[in-house]
């Protein structure tokens, strides 16, 4: 991935250099009790893929919902929610949310949009650039992450993996 790229990708130098961030680092999974146990595996091993590649150098907690969409604040619909703990007093670590009663690639693209805007948060970049500006950049980034994802971690590529059908 480019160098100007904004996740930060998981080099010794850059652990020792963002580790002091926070108490506690990485991201933590919560899974709503109906969620099914093959979801919930599937879930998890991309995840291991999002650990392994890059940091999270504060904890970001995310939750896993039995939904297949959220009521946005700006009205309509969406597919995950970002939540920094600049907008609650009693929110220590950011928030991610995302429901999983949809196809699962949907599932990790929302996952990677959000943590973009975690990172957006994290680099203060959410201050200097416009919603609009913030979003492309969240698709773009995730777009370029499930490629990698499925590109040279997949191991059974098939119809739940869009980027992997047909190659």
């Amino acid at each position: 991935m480019a160098k100007d790229f904004l996740w930060i990708t998981k080099t010794e130098e850059n652990v020792r250099f963002y580790s002091a961030s926070a108490p506690k680092s990485n991201l933590s999974l919560h899974f709503a009790s109906a969620i099914d146990g093959t979801t919930k595996k599937e879930i998890c091993l991309f995840v291991r893929y999002l650990r392994k590649e890059f940091f999270f150098p504060v904890r970001c907690n995310v939750y896993f919902c039995n939904q297949e969409k959220f009521h946005s604040s700006k009205g309509g619909y969406c597919y995950g929610i970002f939540y920094s703990n600049d907008e609650c007093d009693r929110r220590i670590y950011p928030q991610v949310y995302i429901p999983v009663n949809i196809d699962i690639y949907s599932v990790y693209y929302s996952l990677c949009h959000e943590l973009t805007h975690y990172f957006q948060w994290y680099f203060l970049d959410d201050k200097k650039k416009s919603d609009r500006s913030l979003e492309v950049q969240a698709s773009k980034y995730a777009t370029h992450i499930l490629e990698d994802y499925c590109n040279f971690y997949c191991k059974k590529p098939d119809e739940t993996c869009k980027c992997c059908c047909g190659k």
